[in-house]
């Protein structure tokens, strides 16, 4: 028989080398495929980064062009616009140009017309004399006049005679030639004059009866007539505040510049008053647990403030927090007010910065409260500020409270978010902010995908548990904000055209709305001249 071999353990580490090489290779390969996984992975990120990063900019390639189309339709119609406004105003020009020649027309037509002589008043006188004349009727009757043969006709200028009487009958007037017609005028003040004939002849018969001086007024334009003046009144006598001396009194005693108008020489200089100082709003940051993105929030949103022209203090109360490393910064200072400027020219509004540690400073129970002291003192001359609560600090957030913040709560959705809502509103209830009210924080959805059921579902019972106090936007998922991080810089900077860039600025647009900056200017104060 032959020997065999005892049986060789597989999980056993074997002797022989060829073999040992063989079971290092079986038992490496899963290594590798995982590591061949993680750089699938990797590259699948990168792709929907790049993917996303296109569409922002084919979005935003889109807007422009819209905008562009908007204002080219909005040119012409400006243009269409200035064409009926350019036609209105000749044909304006030319009705008023053909009102004024037709006014000059009807002055040459009545500068044409010839001037009538009066006509003489008519005497009666009696067919032959009265030897007792008598006013008003004649004392013998006329004679009787033979009737004129049918057909016969003096000669102009000849007289008739009676048969047997030496006295004429009448005499024929010469016949004379006509005048020539008067010139026509233009039809339309042709009709004028016919209708301010019929008036006047309308005035004159209604009023026969009148003696012709009346009938002349009454057919007389008002205007034309003179003008009879009310008696006067008899004048008030002013008051006595009223007087030159008393109205010159309240103005020098009121007005500045009024004042010089009696008053000759140099103005003399005034003082300028000191600037009152207006306190900067506050809005705190507050989470119950970490990874929820509430350090990259404030320095976001520090960001965007800044690029709308506001001056933002961020105050991390972390001793050894990421805050400053949002903004290119290679260290941590704490205590140490710093100030970070946007590269190149940019027009943004510097950034200031101070971290405090709240473990150096005096204890809560302390009469003088130093923590908020220390941010008094660094927020002169600020807009804003924006303070980032230690995670889970209750101390802090009772001791920031002191300055009547507005709190905001960064959430994620999931079911850690949900259940810690009622914890968060159950703390603030019951600690309470400097003119005693409660707290009611805001909160905002982070690290949001729309895309997901779990992320709108939690959204919508979010919404059940707060109400109005969820912001109607949220910040949306990229792994833009962390490899911002990761180059010292914000999502702002690191991809201004990520959707996520967008939803922070809603979140700037919504804390403006709540407070406007502080501002300090001088009002009221006169300019010298030097």
């Amino acid at each position: 028989m032959t020997d065999r071999k005892a049986l060789v353990d597989p999980m056993e580490t074997p002797e022989d080398v060829a073999t040992l090489y063989s079971w290092a290779n079986l038992h490496g390969a899963k290594y590798r495929d995982f590591s061949a996984s993680r750089a699938q992975t990797r590259e699948k990120a990168r792709l929907r980064v790049q993917e996303a990063i296109e569409t922002e900019r084919r979005r935003t390639r889109e807007e422009a062009e819209a905008q562009k189309n908007a204002e080219a339709s909005r040119e012409t119609e400006a243009a269409i616009l200035a064409e009926a406004q350019r036609k209105q105003e000749e044909a304006a020009r030319e009705q008023a140009l053909k009102a004024e020649q037709e006014a000059a027309q009807k002055r040459a037509w009545q500068a044409a017309q010839p001037v009538a002589a009066p006509a003489p008043a008519y005497q009666p006188q009696p067919a032959y004399p009265n030897p007792h004349p008598q006013p008003g009727y004649a004392t013998a009757p006329p004679p009787v006049q033979p009737p004129i043969p049918h057909g016969y006709a003096p000669p102009a200028g000849q007289p008739l005679y009676a048969a047997g009487s030496g006295q004429p009958l009448y005499t024929p007037a010469p016949v004379q030639a006509p005048y020539p017609p008067p010139p026509q005028p233009p039809a339309a003040y042709a009709r004028e004059e016919q209708s301010r004939g019929r008036e006047d002849h309308f005035l004159q018969v209604r009023h026969a009866w009148a003696p012709a001086e009346v009938r002349e007024a009454a057919a007389r334009p008002a205007w034309l007539s003179e003008r009879v003046d009310a008696p006067a009144q008899p004048a008030v006598p002013p008051a006595p505040e009223d007087t030159l001396q008393g109205s010159r009194d309240r103005l020098t005693s009121r007005w500045f510049a009024l004042n010089g108008l009696f008053s000759a020489g140099a103005v003399p200089v005034e003082a300028v008053p000191a600037p009152a100082a207006q306190r900067a709003p506050v809005l705190a940051v507050f989470s119950l647990a970490g990874g929820v993105g509430k350090t990259s929030l404030v320095a976001t949103l520090g960001r965007a403030l800044s690029a709308r022209g506001e001056r933002v203090l961020l105050v991390d109360t972390a001793a050894f927090g990421l805050l400053p490393f949002f903004f290119g910064a290679r260290d941590q200072r704490p205590g140490v007010l710093r100030t970070f400027t946007a590269p190149g020219s940019s027009g943004d509004v510097p950034i200031q910065m101070v971290t405090i540690d709240p473990e150096t400073l005096s204890p809560e129970s302390h009469p003088q409260e130093t923590l908020t002291q220390e941010i008094s003192r660094h927020a002169r001359g600020v807009g804003r500020v924006i303070v980032d609560l230690a995670t889970a600090s209750g101390a802090i957030t009772r001791r920031v409270l002191r300055l009547s913040p507005v709190v905001l709560v960064p959430v994620v959705p999931d079911m850690n978010s949900v259940v810690s809502v009622g914890s968060i509103d159950s703390f603030f209830q019951h600690n309470v902010s400097a003119s005693g009210q409660p707290v009611r924080p805001y909160y905002v959805l982070n690290q949001f995908d729309p895309s997901l059921p779990l992320h709108l579902d939690v959204r919508e019972v979010l919404r059940e548990q707060v109400g109005d106090r969820l912001l109607p936007f949220a910040l949306r998922r990229t792994p833009a904000v962390s490899e911002a991080l990761a180059e010292g810089m914000t999502v702002v900077d690191y991809a201004p055209n990520a959707t996520v860039a967008e939803d922070y600025g809603n979140l700037a647009g919504w804390v403006k709305s709540l407070a406007a900056a502080a501002s300090t200017g001088y009002r009221g104060v006169r300019w010298s001249e030097k």
